[in-house]
């Protein structure tokens, strides 16, 4: 990943407390710091021009973010509708935030969480090999 391309989004970090929902009784381990949580996007340049146009975003199976931190912070949070309990870990810089709900048997409050992983680059479709006849 080329970080100088990225390092003009960080700017627009917020303080992570004002990404909570409202009326959500919050947690955070380092008061200001600051986030930012980017959807990811894939799509297909069907008239191959380099551009994102109409028609060429594809579904996503996924609601894992591209998330920036300045420092790295804990949230934890609930909320009563959903009635959803939340935990957010974010590593300092620039990172995949994977994303997993679930709802534990025997229990009325989902738990949800948010992750720092590593930046990866995935392929869609590997070349195919020649194979002998």
């Amino acid at each position: 990943m080329d970080s100088l391309k990225w390092s003009a989004q960080s700017g627009g970090a917020v303080d992570i407390a004002t990404l909570m929902p409202a009326g959500a009784n919050v947690t955070v381990t380092t008061t200001g710091a600051r986030a930012l949580l980017l959807e990811w996007q894939m799509w297909q340049d069907r008239n191959m021009n380099g551009t994102l146009e109409t028609g060429e975003a594809l579904p996503l199976m996924t609601h894992d973010r591209v998330a920036y931190a300045d420092v790295p912070v804990e949230v934890e949070f609930t909320t009563a509708t959903p009635r959803m309990r939340q935990r957010w870990s974010l590593a300092q810089g620039w990172s995949r935030a994977e994303h997993y709900v679930y709802l534990p048997d025997g229990t009325t409050t989902y738990q949800r969480s948010l992750s720092s992983a590593p930046i990866q680059r995935y392929t869609l479709h590997e070349p195919t090999p020649l194979t002998s006849q």
